[in-house]
């Protein structure tokens, strides 16, 4: 006896299941909020310095270097305004190129201040201290980042789960702004920043004269 199918008959044929797109990984968009929201620290720190830079004197070379200071700082704020919006670091080849330039530039201002030479007071800079750590943070995101594999072909990935990104973007935020805070309050713009509690207010007075 023949086991074959009957003639005319179509076996129905069952097609293998399309893969399920993959998850995109926490810590590579960690990483990258990380050091967006380090590029925005340092940009304004960078304002900051400039401000430094300008009370103190207004010589060619401090109307200069704040003028630098303040282009560098505004080169962060877009590249970290662009990193967070395509989820990547941008120019990445740039970045690698031109921030270990402005951490060997701080990094010497510290060592400076540290070690003056002559009558000049000593004292930590404080502002650039903190632009430096930042600076640092934006160089090992990106040469980490550059270093993981790219997603093959497949499924576009679905984004990291609610949580897990809302905890990375608060624990991004928080050590930024502990960087930043005390290097944006050793600045000349935090010198005139006015403490919670100590606005003044206009408080008005019991009118003067004779109560008939």
């Amino acid at each position: 006896m023949s086991s074959a199918a009957p003639a005319g008959k179509l076996l129905p044929v069952t097609e293998p299941a399309a893969p399920a797109p993959a998850r995109v990984p926490v810590l590579p968009e960690a990483v990258t909020i990380l050091a967006g929201f380090a590029g925005i620290g340092a940009g304004t720190l960078s304002f900051g310095i400039s401000s430094t830079l300008l009370s103190a004197s207004l010589t060619p070379g401090t109307i200069t270097g704040a003028g630098v200071t303040v282009l560098w700082g505004i080169g962060l704020m877009v590249w970290a305004v662009q990193s967070l919006r395509r989820g990547s670091p941008a120019w990445f080849r740039a970045v690698l190129r031109t921030v270990p330039v402005a951490v060997v530039l701080h990094l010497a201002a510290v060592a400076v201040g540290i070690w003056a030479p002559g009558p000049a007071p000593r004292f930590l800079d404080g502002a650039a201290l903190s632009a430096a750590a930042l600076e640092l943070m934006i160089l090992g995101s990106v040469g980490w980042l550059a270093r993981q594999p790219t997603p093959g072909a497949g499924p576009a990935p679905v984004q990291p789960a609610p949580g897990p990104l809302l905890a990375a973007i608060f624990a991004a935020a928080l050590i930024v702004a502990t960087i930043t805070t005390p290097g944006l309050a050793a600045t000349a713009a935090g010198d005139h920043a006015v403490p919670h509690g100590e606005h003044t207010s206009a408080h008005l007075s019991p009118p003067t004269g004779h109560h008939h």
